[in-house]
Order: C-alpha cells, then sequence, then structure tokens
C-alpha cells in the first residue's frame, strides 16, 4: 500500500493525534516540503513552509480546510482531510499561470474589442450629426468594423486551438502550400510593392496541412506588414537531419532586442507598429500542435527571420 502512495502525483502526510507525522509520501519528500528524517516528529518541526505550518495547525483545530501556498517556487493545494489528521497536496503552479493567462487574455480582449467599437460609434455619431450623412465618415467606420471582424475572427481560432488538439499526417509540397500562402497575400503585397523570392524546390512535408498554413501566412503576411514599401521577402526550404526547415526574411524595420521574447504573446504589439498582435501568437500556438519549432531572430532597422523546423 506504502508502494501505491508514494507513486502517487500528490502529496499525503498523516498525522496522529499528538500532531506527529506518522507518515509523508516520495512527492512531498522529493520537493523538500518535508524532510526525510521527518518520523515522530511533530508537525510544527517538519514542514518547512510557515503558511503550511499554520494551516495544519488550525485544522487541527477545526479552523481551516485548504490553502494556497507558494514554496521553492511552485504554488501547491494544500486540503486537510479525516478531521485535520492528514493532508492532501496538490502542485497546481501550471493551474496558477494558466488563470493569470486567461485574466490577463481577458482584459486584453475587453480593451481590444471596446476600442473600435468606440471609435466606430464615434464615427457614426458624427456622419449622422449632419442633415446627410457624411460618406467618407461612414466608409471609415466600415473600415474599422471590418477590423473588428478580423479581431474576432482570429480570436475564435485561438480559442478553437485550445479545444482542438487534434491533427492530421498529410503528405504535400511545401512550395505548393506557400504558394498558395503568396497567392493569398497578393493584395497586400503588391499595396507595399513588395517582391516574393520563393526557393522551395522538391521538398514535401508531412503534418496537417490546413494549420501548415496557418502557421506560415500569419508568418508570410508580417514580413509584408512590417516591411518597407518596394522590400522584400525571402522564403527558401531545405531538408535538414532534423526535418524540413521553412526561413521566411524580410528587409523590414526589424525588432528592438529587448522586444523578442514578447512577440509571442497575444496581443502584444511593439512601439509604432500596427495590427493586432495576434499574428505570431497564433503561429506559435499552431506550432507547437504541430510539434514543430519555431524562432525568430531580428535587428533594429535590418529586417527579420523566422524559421520553422517541421520534425521528421
Amino acid at each position: 500500500m506504502r508502494e501505491v502512495v508514494d507513486g502517487l502525483s500528490l502529496g499525503l502526510v498523516l498525522l496522529n493525534e499528538e500532531g506527529q507525522v506518522e507518515y509523508a509520501n516520495r512527492f512531498c519528500r522529493e520537493r523538500g516540503i518535508v524532510p526525510d528524517d521527518y518520523a515522530g516528529k511533530r508537525y510544527y518541526e517538519v514542514f518547512r513552509s510557515l503558511e503550511l505550518m499554520s494551516f495544519v495547525g488550525e485544522g487541527l483545530e477545526g479552523r481551516s480546510k485548504e490553502l494556497r501556498f507558494e514554496y521553492s517556487g511552485r504554488v501547491y493545494r494544500a486540503t486537510l482531510l479525516r478531521g485535520g489528521f492528514a493532508v492532501q497536496i496538490e502542485d497546481i503552479t501550471e493551474l496558477v499561470k494558466l488563470e493569470r493567462l486567461q485574466r490577463e487574455f481577458s482584459a486584453s480582449v475587453s480593451h481590444e474589442l471596446s476600442t473600435p467599437i468606440t471609435a466606430v460609434k464615434g464615427l457614426l455619431e458624427t456622419a449622422l450629426s449632419g442633415n446627410k450623412p457624411d460618406r467618407e465618415l461612414l466608409e471609415r467606420a466600415l473600415k474599422r468594423v471590418r477590423e473588428l471582424e478580423g479581431l474576432i475572427k482570429a480570436l475564435r481560432y485561438m480559442v478553437s486551438l485550445e479545444g482542438d488538439h487534434q491533427t492530421s499526417s498529410d503528405l504535400f509540397s511545401a512550395k505548393e502550400l506557400l504558394e498558395d500562402v503568396i497567392q493569398d497575400l497578393k493584395g497586400e503585397m503588391e499595396l507595399l510593392e513588395i517582391k516574393v523570392e520563393l526557393a522551395c524546390e522538391g521538398v514535401e512535408l508531412r503534418t496537417d496541412r490546413d494549420r501548415a498554413y496557418i502557421l506560415l501566412r500569419n508568418i508570410v503576411e508580417n514580413a509584408v506588414k512590417y516591411n518597407r514599401r518596394g522590400g522584400k521577402v525571402r522564403i527558401e526550404c531545405e531538408r535538414t537531419p532534423d526535418g524540413v526547415e521553412v526561413r521566411v526574411e524580410d528587409t523590414g524595420e526589424g525588432i528592438a532586442r529587448e522586444e523578442l521574447p514578447l512577440v509571442f504573446q497575444p496581443f502584444y504589439r511593439g512601439k509604432g507598429r500596427k495590427g493586432m498582435g495576434l499574428g505570431l501568437a497564433i503561429a506559435k500556438r499552431v506550432a507547437e500542435l504541430l510539434g514543430a519549432e519555431l524562432e525568430i531572430s531580428s535587428e533594429e532597422g535590418r529586417g527579420t527571420t523566422v524559421r520553422v523546423i517541421f520534425m521528421g
């Protein structure tokens, strides 16, 4: 029985009526919550977390049932069982991180949605304030509505990625996929007079084609959007010992060194950057689902290079 409890992915500490620790499983010992020489010692001599010590003391008096505490860089949830004579301890560090990300994400979504809605409302009120609607203002309002539509579509896709982890395994030409991406971005490229070079002969990919398209489209779209007028985007593919590497290089404004660690965060936009700040966040999540690696290097004023390594 002790071997079974030792193998649990949560902690368990048993106390007797005098408050002495009779048993602590491997989870607690390996994480330093309880020392190896716990036997026969009272709980306040054993627990290395003051919060946990106070919690158990109050629990033995019937005054507490659950606690969140931090120890050695991790976050734990302690629950009292058997009237306080058993303590169950769970590592909830990842859950706490997820909760924080959800709060930050909700706050960001609220802000990102309220800004264009307020702008559209103001434009429509101004356009309709005169005897005749102002066509120019109405067109600006329509443009903002389309931007809002794009934001909602991107948000829906991000939510769907969290709920659907299934991927297919398709065999297809990397060049043909990238040609589809380039064709779909042709309008933006022509508007900014961006020239695209594609060097991707004879390379095949085995992965989820639809998701690979989303991943590469977001990367290429960023290379176009943040390029200089008349700039270039070069896309190269090659098979390596690890798999297939796709490199997208642009001649754009580049990214400051201090901003590089932040570019994959949802809604992050560097100084002076346009867009919603979701493209690279989506690309990063799709890469994770496909088991691909995504790397970015850049120098302010000298362009950006994004590498995607499809493993296998």
